[in-house]
């Protein structure tokens, strides 16, 4: 078979022994098991697909049962056989995941005849049913020691408590990233053609994208196998996924949201007191600093007038290329307030008066309700919910947080609208799950940047879309330094290589020194003299 004769011809000896020490485990596993009793879980991604291959191959191999493996590929059958010698073959199908996933499964399925078994549904559940069903004891899962559920396993690893009883064998644990790709090419099979697209570890849609680090000057990314370091692998995963959607699904012709590796939000700041600079914006600062602790990137602000064109552009800009976006000022009761008019026509709906905001005012102000009152009740046809503020004891507010669909609309008056933040933030801690960002700082005792400037050019093009690179003149320091450089990421294992490259950078600048300014926990501190 392809695979065989593939490993025969590989220089590698490190491959060789990785491949005989896989195939060695998944017929152990047969042994002890049982074909029929174990199942191949299929995804799609490359570490599943060399199982397959792998697994084709130890079925190729058993009946034989050679002292030496290798020495078998003259004897063992040149064409696969079909099916997998009994193991049977499973896969998830999502409505999340890439097409080409799916297509690939498909075809997988008809070139080794694998008549896969296709679930649906939650994953706990239907790998009861699957269990249950037939009998399965051990399941060959293509877990490697990089992943992030790889923590605490061994090769033959008991399933967890709460799980259906069966034994996870990992048998490619100990393969690096260079070693799935150095076998794939060796073997010449065929794998998901989003690896030859720049993608270098597939998840969802909506939490995956092309790697950073295979960008080419040209715009292309070049394909997964040319990955410089395998530290790399899942740079555009953002790993942050949705708990629950935060918008409605986009209308007919609207751009749809940008699948995204880190969650993105946009502010738009209305008033002319801004532009004109009668009034400080105060606003802008403390929502980024908010949305960046919670791990939140901030891609997009704008001040805009007070005008409902200027606004609504701005609102059709930015609400289907962020998670979220919110806005602040322009919700009084006066002429110039069309806030809410603006998002009314960004969203394509007419202004109406909202029952239940109508009879709060009312209730607030009684006899002296004003059409001016009433005013702050008009919100955009059937978009706008209501958020009061939990655990409140003076009851429903006249004038609560109000969200249509992602878009926050707050108060202008800064200390309004960091009392109504409470409400966003705790709203965006239910929906969405972040990654937090962890920083480096050196601070040098130079003054003139230019000095540095390509050891950070170097850095940033290295990482891009992965590490931001900062630098800042300063002065009057009381340990004067003249220069700040930070690096930035939600990834602490990708920010330990950059500091590393940083750090030998910056030694070579003998008149620099630096103090730890923040720092991650499970990084090393760094000094430069």
């Amino acid at each position: 078979m392809e695979v065989l004769r593939g490993i025969e011809a590989e220089k590698s000896v490190t491959l060789r022994h990785k491949f005989l020490e896989a195939v060695r485990c998944i017929e152990r596993t047969l042994d002890i098991f049982g074909s029929n009793s174990t199942a191949l879980s299929f995804n799609g991604g490359k570490d599943s697909t060399v199982l397959l291959h792998l697994v084709r191959a130890a079925v190729a191999l058993k009946a034989r049962e050679p002292q030496n493996l290798l020495a078998s590929v003259e004897t063992a059958p040149q064409d696969a056989p079909g099916g997998l010698g009994g193991v049977l073959t499973f896969m998830f199908e999502r409505t999340d995941d890439f097409k080409e996933i799916i297509e690939f499964g498909q075809l997988s399925d008809r070139l080794y005849d694998l008549k896969m078994n296709k679930l649906q549904g939650d994953f706990k559940p239907g790998l009861a049913t699957f269990i249950s069903e037939h009998s399965i004891r051990a399941i060959l899962i293509g877990t490697r020691s990089s992943d992030p559920n790889a923590k605490g396993q061994d090769k033959f690893c008991p399933s967890s408590k709460g799980w259906p009883p069966f034994m996870r064998v990992n048998a490619v644990l100990d393969w690096e990233y260079e070693d799935v790709w150095a076998f794939l090419r060796a073997v010449g099979v065929q794998y998901c053609p989003l690896y030859d697209k720049g993608y270098t570890s597939l998840g969802a849609i909506h939490n995956t994208l092309q790697n950073s680090a295979l960008l080419r000057p040209d715009g292309t990314y070049a394909p997964a196998h040319e990955l410089s370091h395998g530290e790399l692998e899942r740079v555009g995963r953002g790993d942050v996924k949705p708990k629950l959607p935060t918008a409605s699904p986009p209308e007919a012709g609207a751009e749809p949201l940008t699948p995204r590796a880190q969650l993105s939000a946009a502010i738009v700041i209305v008033g002319d007191e801004i532009l004109s600079g009668k009034v400080e914006d105060v606003n802008t600062r403390f929502l980024c600093t908010q949305l960046r602790d919670l791990g939140w990137q901030v891609s997009r602000v704008a001040v805009v007038r007070d005008e409902v064109a200027a606004i609504s552009a701005e609102i059709r800009a930015a609400s289907p290329n962020h998670e979220v976006v919110l806005t602040a000022g322009g919700l009084g009761p006066t002429h110039d307030d069309v806030t809410m008019a603006g998002i009314a026509d960004a969203l394509g709906k007419p202004l109406e008066r909202h029952p239940t905001l109508e009879q709060r005012l009312q209730d607030r102000f009684g006899s002296g309700t004003t059409a001016a009152h009433l005013k702050m009740a008009e919100v955009p046809a059937g978009e706008a919910e209501l958020i009061d503020k939990n655990g409140s004891s003076d009851g429903p507010s006249a004038f609560p947080l109000m969200r249509c669909r992602n878009i926050y609309v707050l108060p202008g008056i800064p200390h309004l609208l960091q009392e109504k933040w409470k409400a966003v933030k705790e709203k965006l801690l239910q929906q969405w799950q972040a990654s937090p960002f962890h920083t480096r700082a050196w601070r040098l005792l130079l003054t003139d940047e230019t000095g540095i400037a390509p050891d950070l050019e170097n850095i940033a093009t290295r990482y891009a879309g992965t590490v931001a690179v900062g630098s800042y003149p300063v002065s009057s320091q009381p340990d004067n330094a003249g220069i700040i450089v930070s690096l930035e990421s939600q990834d602490s294992a990708t920010l330990r290589m950059a500091v590393k490259e940083m750090q030998q950078s910056l030694s070579a600048h003998a008149s620099e020194t630096s103090v730890q300014a923040s720092v991650p926990d499970d990084l090393e501190s760094v000094q430069v003299s």
